[in-house]
């Protein structure tokens, strides 16, 4: 009767040690987050050395010697929507690599600037910026 005891005991506890780890393995991972790595959407513009961030709504150019950030661009720069590329960087801020976007697209030889192009381009991108903004916003 005492070695029944026992093994019915051990039995138990092996079973109380085993079921959270079988439990685990139906779940979620326990050691990261269940989504890709962070990037960020990009417009880029060859002509002009310009990128535009859909989701912060920030303009990043050359001016200088340095780049710069700004919610609007200086009036010397047009864009061109003929030109624009979209690109996915998996880091801030998206200068870092321009060597390497500047060699994957380069700039057009034929670009001319067209003030009605450009008013219609920077329209468009505040309008993406908008449209991210009501749909991924929390209110």
């Amino acid at each position: 009767m005492e070695r029944r005891k026992l093994i019915g005991l051990l039995g138990g506890v092996c079973m109380a040690a085993i079921t959270p780890g079988l439990a685990g393995c139906y779940g979620p991972a326990p050691y990261g987050p269940p989504y890709p790595p962070q990037y960020y959407d990009y417009y880029y513009y060859p002509h002009v050395d310009v990128y535009f961030q859909i989701y912060t709504g920030w303009y990043y150019y050359h001016s200088g010697g340095v780049w710069s950030r700004a919610r609007h661009l200086p009036p010397h720069i047009r864009l061109d929507h003929r030109y624009r590329r979209p690109i996915v960087i998996r880091d801030d801020p998206p200068h870092r690599q321009h060597p390497r976007h500047r060699k994957a697209y380069p700039s057009p030889r034929d670009w001319r600037p067209e003030p009605q192009r450009d008013r219609r381009e920077r329209d468009h991108n505040r309008g993406q910026h908008e449209e991210y903004l009501r749909r991924w916003k929390k209110k």
